[in-house]
């Protein structure tokens, strides 16, 4: 047995990135999100396993997969921020030249989940400036509202 109950802390840290704009921001909303999402994946797939481990779990994950295909195909706000999404190369940060460590979504799951978690690492780790940078912003923005949908799709599945 694990020392936390991990559908009480994703529950909390969801209920913490739903919360209004005008108690925090997009970065903040988003990271908590990120939270109660790398929250279910330790539940799930196990606490002691590193996060290159959980998010390549995540994208094998039938329900998540499943929720993603669903939103894609019914859901017009869901595929608009897709589409946006698309529009953007996200530097991946730990690589000294940066064009060599791009990348995309191109439509896939894998592709989605990868970029999501670039984008969360950049924040993470201090690479990402919302306030400052149109592009750190939008991907910041896109992601979560890309995520959020996701990711209480894939909860209401499990009920």
């Amino acid at each position: 047995m694990g020392w936390i109950n991990w559908e009480i802390f994703t529950e909390r840290w969801l209920e913490r990135a739903e919360r209004g704009q005008e108690y925090i921001d997009d970065g903040d909303r988003f990271i908590s999100l990120w939270i109660a999402f790398n929250g279910w994946m330790k539940g799930k797939f196990g606490e002691a396993i590193q996060d290159r481990t959980l998010i390549n779990r995540a994208k094998r994950a039938k329900d998540i997969r499943q929720a993603f295909d669903d939103l894609k195909r019914d859901d017009c706000g869901f595929a608009e921020c897709l589409k946006e999404l698309s529009e953007y190369a996200v530097a991946d940060m730990r690589h000294l030249d940066v064009q060599s460590g791009m990348q995309r979504y191109d439509g896939t799951f894998d592709s989605l989940i990868e970029v999501i978690y670039l984008v969360r690492c950049n924040l993470f780790h201090g690479r990402k400036e919302i306030n400052e940078d149109k592009k750190d912003f939008e991907l910041v923005r896109l992601s979560y509202q890309i995520l959020l949908p996701l990711f209480k799709a894939c909860l209401i599945r499990k009920n």
